[in-house]
């Protein structure tokens, strides 16, 4: 079998005219995402501390708001 020939992932689960569509605000959020520093901010203590990306030192930085 060739590429051309076998559909991807995304074309089996969203095939094209497929009439579902993102709303604007979503499709905007997807482009333009927030800066990840701002997610982190806002998360909880207990979620930064859950978090395996975040360095003990991230963590434990008292946020300047």
């Amino acid at each position: 079998m060739n590429k051309e020939t076998v559909p991807s992932q995304a074309e089996k689960s969203n095939p094209e005219g497929d009439p579902s569509q993102l709303s604007p605000e979503l499709l905007d959020k997807i482009k333009h995402p927030r800066p990840m520093d701002d997610v982190i901010r806002e998360q909880s203590p207990q979620e930064r501390k859950s978090n395996p990306a975040l360095a003990p030192e991230m963590i434990d930085d008292p946020t300047d708001d």
